[in-house]
């Protein structure tokens, strides 16, 4: 009974308030400043999903991974640790994304007016019948959008954006600065793994198909229409505007997208769910956390507020730390990180961004690059096509250059790696003459050519046996998913090549340093 009052004060309790205190906080934060201030200028993904994902975990890792310590987990105590803290994560976050989309529905209105000229506004809580309107199908725009989905990358999406004004049959149009838009789409999906003849002749095929569907497409087959709010498929309709006008304000646009399902069935069982959800994954934690003994040992330190004798999240935060001989590794995998953030806070989806964004950002191209912006060498080892592709990529460089950085000393680190990414990029462009490239990857491979040349030269300080693995493992199996498509082989095959280079070169011109670096003097 003890061991229950023990569990349930320290462990349980603690778990129910975050819980509880976070749906309540952030949909409370999410309704004020969204719906009712609009000044959240955030995607929807990211508010209904990332945000509350992320920092579900941080409070959790905060207030509660220390408590569940002293739980005795069977197995491999880490990934007992890990599975615990997990099942918190999970039934927190799933209530607060019930809770938002409840938000969203309640916070809806269905407004009847008699013409599209009487919207002043048009936000995703903004729901429209029109009694009196027209579509100008002669001045409709369109854009074709692509991205990858999948666990690793490996669904392509494509998604056909059309966009027509929408007047009435009083008003005199102006086309030129038009505010009003009634816009749909067509999506197909395909495997990502197939070649690039494929894709681009399943492409051309979908949108023939897609203009098909538009010439035939019902205007008045809808139960409302709703406004769209930040998201990928306003930006996808925005660029379809911007193809029939180009100086219009794209802020004030009022874009609005039909909606087939009744509005009085639009909030669903949404409201029993936030407390179903949150009830049944509380009842499975709360079993998690009787079921095992307490670590009485663990629970003194706990107590005593002694730290963990095994940090690994502590350890983690300090390599990201630029110090020692990790000084470089940690700049370059915070730059990457930041810059990541940066972009999807600035609208980039998360998961897989566009082609046309990256390019826009700085990706690499060979048109691009012959015509004045060879910058775009430098600045594609920055961009990420998405979060599979930045963590696996985060990864690389933390294996690569913690593991070359105490032999080549800081500076020559970082130079290998900015001219290994350089010459992957000029082999991108060389080989590829209409591929749109970014990653660090092709960095990544060069600092895999500077194991190879540590390794050719036995001056590899003792991590040879670390190099042939990453060469095997993170190499091989990089290599390999390039052949499958999608992969810019090339740049990584240019990069390898280039480290191989750069990596001899900066041995035989500071043998003497790096001879004692070998020897730890």
């Amino acid at each position: 009974m003890k061991e229950i009052s023990l569990k349930l004060r320290y462990i349980y309790g603690r778990y129910l308030l975050i819980g509880i205190a976070f749906i309540i906080c952030y949909s409370i934060f999410r309704w004020y400043f969204d719906y009712k201030l609009g000044v959240l200028h955030l995607k929807e993904d990211l508010l209904n999903f990332w945000i509350p994902f992320a920092l579900s975990w941080i409070l959790i890792l905060i207030w509660l991974r220390r408590r569940i310590r002293f739980l005795n987990v069977r197995g491999k105590r880490d990934n007992g640790f890990f599975f615990y803290q997990f099942i918190a994560v999970a039934s927190i976050f799933v209530p607060t994304i019930v809770t938002q989309g409840y938000i969203q529905v309640s916070s809806s209105q269905l407004i009847q007016v008699n013409s599209p000229y009487e919207i002043t506004g048009a936000s995703n809580i903004d729901c429209y019948k029109i009694t009196d309107f027209n579509i100008i199908k002669e001045y409709a725009g369109a854009h074709r959008a692509s991205r990858t989905s999948g666990r690793h990358n490996d669904r392509l999406n494509f998604t056909t954006y059309f966009i027509v004004p929408l007047v009435d049959h009083n008003q005199q149009v102006d086309l030129i600065n038009h505010k009003y838009w009634y816009g749909f789409k067509f999506t197909e999906s395909m495997s990502n793994h197939s070649s690039d003849e494929k894709k681009n002749a399943r492409w051309r095929e979908f949108y023939e198909e897609c203009v098909k569907k538009y010439e035939q497409y019902n205007y008045s087959d809808y139960q409302y229409l709703q406004g769209l709010a930040y998201s990928d498929d306003r930006d996808g309709y925005i660029e379809a505007v911007k193809t029939r006008q180009k100086n219009n304000s794209t802020e004030n646009l009022i874009i609005l997208e039909p909606i087939d399902e009744p509005f009085a069935d639009k909030a669903g069982n949404k409201f029993a769910w936030i407390f179903g959800s949150f009830g049944i994954g509380a009842f499975v934690f709360l079993l998690m956390v009787l079921i095992p003994s307490i670590d009485y040992t663990e629970f003194r330190r706990f107590t005593d507020k002694r730290p963990l004798q095994d940090d690994g999240l502590k350890d983690f935060l300090k390599f990201l730390v630029p110090k020692g001989d990790h000084f470089t590794t940690a700049i370059l995998i915070n730059a990457n990180l930041i810059v990541f953030v940066f972009l999807v806070f600035s609208g980039i989806n998360i998961i897989s961004a566009t082609p046309k964004e990256l390019l826009d950002l700085g990706a690499n191209r060979r048109y691009e690059v012959l015509n004045g912006e060879s910058w775009r060498l430098f600045t594609s080892m920055f961009l990420h096509g998405g979060l599979m592709h930045i963590m696996m990529n985060l990864i690389g460089i933390g294996a690569t250059c913690a593991s070359i950085e105490p032999i080549l000393g800081r500076t020559r680190t970082l130079l290998a790696y900015i001219l290994s990414g350089i010459g992957a990029s000029l082999v991108s462009i060389y080989w590829h003459e209409n591929t749109i490239s970014v990653g660090a990857s092709g960095a990544i491979f060069g600092m895999m050519g500077v194991m190879i040349a540590l390794l050719l030269t036995k001056k590899d300080g003792g991590f040879g046996g670390v190099y042939l693995i990453i060469l095997g493992l993170y190499g091989g199996v990089s290599l390999l998913f390039g052949l499958l498509g999608g992969i810019d082989n090339a740049a990584h095959i240019g990069g390898l090549l280039m480290g191989i280079v750069i990596g001899m070169i900066l041995i035989l011109t500071n043998l003497r340093k790096i001879t004692q670096a070998n020897n730890g003097s």
